[in-house]
């Protein structure tokens, strides 16, 4: 097992995982920040906020090992009242 660490970009300020968390491969790491940039890009989108999450992998060596970048929005083809999203109650 290897440790990975995941640091968040919220806008212009960097959420530096100091802990990390293990996992079998690298694969799996690029997994789970795939799934945790999911995560956090669900909970934005529920408050309105489509801003894109980005996740930067280091490994135990502190070396950057890729970016996951995910991005929600919504295109509405229809009139909308203004409003909370109805998921979001």
């Amino acid at each position: 097992m290897a440790r990975y660490y995941f640091d968040v970009y919220d806008g212009a300020d960097l959420l530096r995982d100091d802990d990390g968390s293990e996992f079998d491969s690298l694969d799996a790491a690029v997994h789970g920040a795939a799934r945790s940039a999911a995560e956090i890009g669900t909970g934005r989108l529920a408050k309105g906020d489509t801003s894109d999450v980005v996740i930067e992998v280091r490994d135990g060596q502190n070396q950057r090992v890729c970016t996951v970048k995910a991005s929600m929005g919504i295109d509405w083809h229809v009139p909308r009242s203004q409003g909370p999203y109805p998921w979001s109650a």
